[in-house]
């Protein structure tokens, strides 16, 4: 019940009403760059993508919803977890910060190309964790820890994480 009100309360209403990722654009486009955190430390399975991206509003905050193609490549024991394609749809919810710089969540469905021994299905649930900063001429970077699971579809699901970094271009 507390949840309910604080998403219907006037204190939720989002502002500045620039939405912090497009500063006043309808559009952008995303190269990320990513490298796999596992266990103690990284690994060399590199993330690459492409994502194409609107603003819009998420429970009367800002927000952005996504079409991503994505590849994962290993090399030596790890090529067993490179993906030919990872497509998905997300949202994200933006939180503005101070400036230019503005945090958000993003939660996605996505197909890969290949089920591996650390998630067994080829439908894959994501979440993302960001920090963007405005830099020059609609040129924003977000700094990211990203997560991969197919929640428990299946009982092989360790999950997949990586960092990384997207460059982003806002028209």
């Amino acid at each position: 019940m507390l949840l309910c009100a604080l998403l219907y309360s006037p204190i939720q209403a989002k502002t500045p009403d620039i939405n912090p990722a497009f500063a006043g654009n309808n559009s952008q486009v995303s190269m990320h760059f990513g490298i796999s955190a596992y266990g103690e430390g990284f690994e060399g399975l590199f993330l690459t993508g492409v994502q194409y991206s609107q603003p819009n509003d998420f429970f009367r905050i800002h927000g952005r919803r996504s079409v991503e193609l994505m590849t994962a490549r290993g090399s030596g024991g790890l090529s067993r977890y490179s993906q030919l394609m990872i497509f998905g749809f997300t949202q994200d919810a933006l939180l503005p910060i101070q400036g230019p710089v503005y945090a958000g969540i993003n939660l996605g469905i996505y197909i890969k190309s290949n089920a591996t021994d650390r998630i067994s299905s080829k439908f894959t649930f994501g979440e993302r964790l960001f920090l963007g900063i405005g830099i020059f001429n609609g040129v924003v970077l977000e700094l990211y820890g990203r997560h991969f699971s197919n929640g428990t579809l299946t009982e092989i699901n360790s999950g997949q994480n990586f960092a990384g970094v997207s460059v982003i271009k806002n028209f």
